[in-house]
């Protein structure tokens, strides 16, 4: 099999992994919340901006229940930030095993990206690089963690209350 198909197929395999991954610890409610802090936080800096007193205090008195919420995800995005770097380096690392340090396609003549190329030569993980973001955008979008504008929609109707 050819390795650019192959390193595509691991690239595929570490994103679902990551996906499911993230998921798995942080649920619609988690990313439900995050939206209604981030909301929250826009009003107070709007209502600062126009000095509106009334308004400051009224939300100055929900600050404590976002701050419990803003550390709780933060510990969920830390925990998934390792989880995921560790299937990212394990697959790196078997990426170097197999392949090595080299060469797997030539680019044109006068392409040259940095990072992911060697001259006119695409590299390993320069092509795995590539893979996972052609791979990650539509496997997130296939389970469901991409739809940001439905929850910050229902964010705002919470945070009104």
């Amino acid at each position: 099999m050819d390795p650019l198909i192959q390193i595509f197929m691991l690239a595929v395999l570490v994103s679902l992994v990551t996906n499911l991954i993230r998921r798995k610890l942080i649920t619609r409610e988690d990313t439900l919340k995050m939206a209604e802090s981030q909301l929250y936080k826009k009003s107070l800096l709007e209502a600062r901006r126009k000095g509106d007193e009334k308004l400051i205090q009224k939300l100055m008195k929900k600050q404590e229940y976002y701050q419990k919420i803003d550390a709780q995800i933060a510990k969920k995005n830390i925990m998934t930030l390792f989880a995921t770097l560790a299937v990212f380096y394990l697959a790196y690392i078997f990426l170097g095993q197999v392949y090595g340090n080299s060469s797997i396609a030539d680019l044109p003549a006068d392409l040259i990206i940095p990072f992911i190329s060697q001259g006119n030569q695409l590299t390993v993980a320069g092509w795995f690089i590539i893979s996972l973001i052609a791979a990650g955008l539509p496997i997130s979008k296939i389970l469901g963690l991409g739809g940001v504008s439905e929850l910050t929609r229902e964010a705002e109707k919470k945070i009104k209350e």
